[in-house]
């Protein structure tokens, strides 16, 4: 039978609430001179390190540098870890991928609480690639309400989406943990990926195309959708 009752509809999906830490990019400004997380500008890494770049020798576009310090209570790939870096190629057209640590078309460097870091020297050909401030925030996510379509009744569904005011809403964005926001398939669950990757200022993947990012032994695998 389905849920007839706004209020208990409400009572459901408060009940499926996680945390998530949700990264807000800020306006573009001068980049201070220590570590912090950010879309664009210059990433850091160990002294010596080159900027990764494709396999036309092309520089990765820095997608999103995850300093994990600033955060207390992080879990999984980012538990006992500096800081993730994340780059990607401009021209990435692929649906999925892994990465690499060196060069290719997606590389995830990681780095461990002990390891001295320092600015990366940023090839040219980057310039419109600014520097954003990514700033976190822990909070609770909530599923998409279209998971709840065969659940609620029409009306209940529809009053729903139409409220504006709702408190319990997927977050959509930059987000470690919580909930993935589907684009084309069904609401996947918590744990499905540690990394969700929205449009930024300095990447889009096809139209409003969305990163869904996931580690294992080191590896990362990414998968996009796009309407």
């Amino acid at each position: 039978m389905k849920i007839a009752d706004v209020e208990v509809a409400k009572a459901v999906i408060a009940h499926e609430a996680v945390d998530c830490f949700l990264g807000k990019e800020e306006t573009a400004s001068k980049q201070p001179a220590k570590l912090t997380s950010c879309t664009g500008g210059v990433f850091w890494g160990k002294p010596g390190e080159e900027w990764p770049k494709n396999s036309n020798g092309a520089p990765l576009i820095p997608w999103l540098q995850i300093v994990c310090t600033e955060m207390k209570g992080l879990y999984g790939p980012f538990y006992g870890r500096q800081a993730v870096c994340f780059y990607i190629d401009g021209e990435f057209i692929e649906a999925e991928a892994l990465s690499t640590q060196e060069s290719g078309d997606f590389v995830v460097r990681e780095y461990l609480l002990d390891e001295k870091l320092t600015p990366l020297v940023r090839p040219a050909g980057l310039e419109r690639h600014k520097f954003h401030q990514v700033k976190w925030q822990k909070t609770s996510d909530y599923p998409s309400i279209s998971k709840y379509y065969k659940l609620f009744e029409d009306s209940v569904y529809s009053a729903l989406c139409d409220d504006k005011r709702r408190k319990y809403v997927n977050r959509s964005g930059i987000k470690i943990g919580g909930w993935p926001t589907p684009v084309q398939t069904d609401q996947r669950y918590p744990g499905a990926f540690d990394l969700q990757i929205d449009i930024t200022e300095n990447y889009m993947y096809g139209d409003s195309g969305v990163g869904y990012l996931r580690s294992s032994g080191g590896v990362w695998y990414v998968m996009f959708e796009c309407c």
